[in-house]
């Protein structure tokens, strides 16, 4: 097979994949739940797993607006940088 890996993660799908994160007005923070239990059965994760990918979204679009807040761009990546870019597969 070649081209784009096989999407791993929740927040690569809501966010690369899909654009739910960014063309929606909760930023898929209403689906996600259902869209990590739809990816948790393909992939075979396990239920800290899908507790750790739908935490992480969370964190992540929590970042994100805090960032839209900030005065500048420096404070502004400091605070989406609050939630780590990668979530381990356990």
């Amino acid at each position: 097979m070649t081209g784009e890996p096989l999407a791993e993660h929740l927040d690569d799908v809501l966010t690369r994949r899909t654009h739910i994160s960014i063309e929606t007005f909760d930023r898929g923070i209403g689906v996600c739940e259902e869209v990590a239990s739809l990816m948790g059965d393909v992939l075979g994760w396990s239920a800290g797993q899908l507790s750790i990918e739908i935490e992480h979204y969370r964190m992540r679009v929590a970042a994100e607006r805090e960032s839209q807040q900030m005065p500048d761009d420096e404070t502004a990546d400091a605070a989406r940088m609050g939630a780590p870019d990668v979530v381990p597969l356990t």
